[in-house]
Order: C-alpha cells, then sequence, then structure tokens
C-alpha cells in the first residue's frame, strides 16, 4: 500500500484520543465497553456487525482457531469475531494509527487476549503457510492493486 494512502485513512494519527474523547462527551466509560456500543465506530461497513456475525459463522471457527483479519482498520470485526467465536484473531492493517487504536479498544473491552494487531503490507504478509485457520478481509481489497498476491 501507498503512503498516500497510509495518510488518507491515518488522519490525526492519533485515533485512540479521539474515540476516547468522543466516549467522554457521551458518558460511557471506557474499561469493559462493550463491542456493540464500538460497532458505529468499527464496524462501519455494510451491514456492521450483522454482516459481520454472518462471516463468523460461515468461518466455521471456534475457540481452538486462528483467523486473520486482512485490512482490519479499528478492529471492529476482529473483536466480534473473537467474542462470538472464541477464536484468537490477528488482525493486519497498513494504517499504524489503525493498528494502534484496535489493540487500545481491544483492551478496554477486555478482548486483549484473543486479538493482536500489526502493520503490515496485505501483499506481503510475514507468516508461515497455514498459520491460520481462516482469513477475511472487508472492503480492503479496493484499496489493494495486487489482487492476486493479498489472496496469496
Amino acid at each position: 500500500m501507498t503512503d498516500s494512502l497510509v495518510d488518507h485513512y491515518a488522519g490525526s494519527g492519533d485515533l485512540t484520543s479521539a474515540i476516547a474523547a468522543a466516549l467522554d462527551a457521551a458518558g460511557i466509560e471506557r474499561e469493559g465497553i462493550a463491542t456493540t456500543v464500538l460497532a458505529p465506530v468499527d464496524e462501519f461497513h455494510i451491514r456492521g456487525r450483522t454482516a459481520t456475525l454472518e462471516m463468523a459463522r460461515a468461518l466455521r471457527v471456534d475457540a481452538t482457531s486462528r483467523v486473520l483479519d486482512i485490512g482490519s482498520g479499528l478492529g471492529g470485526p476482529a473483536r466480534t469475531i473473537a467474542e462470538a467465536t472464541g477464536a484468537h484473531v490477528t488482525g493486519v492493517d497498513p494504517t499504524p494509527a489503525f493498528s494502534a487504536a484496535a489493540a487500545d479498544l481491544s483492551a478496554w473491552t477486555g478482548l486483549g487476549g484473543k486479538t493482536a494487531f500489526l502493520v503490515g503490507d496485505a501483499t506481503a504478509l510475514d507468516f508461515p503457510d497455514a498459520h491460520f485457520d481462516a482469513a477475511l478481509t472487508v472492503h480492503v481489497g479496493m484499496n489493494v492493486a495486487d489482487k492476486p498476491a493479498m489472496y496469496r
């Protein structure tokens, strides 16, 4: 992914503070926050949380599974899948601000032990073959020029 794409999505770069400020302004406690409360912020893809739960069922994973979320953004789908199935979900996103905020949101929801977020390129992932039991993407394909490389 290009630096301009990362810059575009990063915004000010401190997404955690922006989300924390919005929650504070709404009187919502961050620690122990439910994933459903964060869903409007971190599952803003088409059909939102409903679609994520359908993907979780379609992946057919459980608490023994490892799932890869390519283009994980703020981590909403990763957290929902981890919460719904018990699977460990690793998110990879090219935007450092997204990966940092995703880790913070997972800590707030108590899902930090079931999720991990890394900065990386969808076309050059550094995992051994068969490391994951399942993988998903949600809208990231539109930003990846070499789609065959991403899906390999």
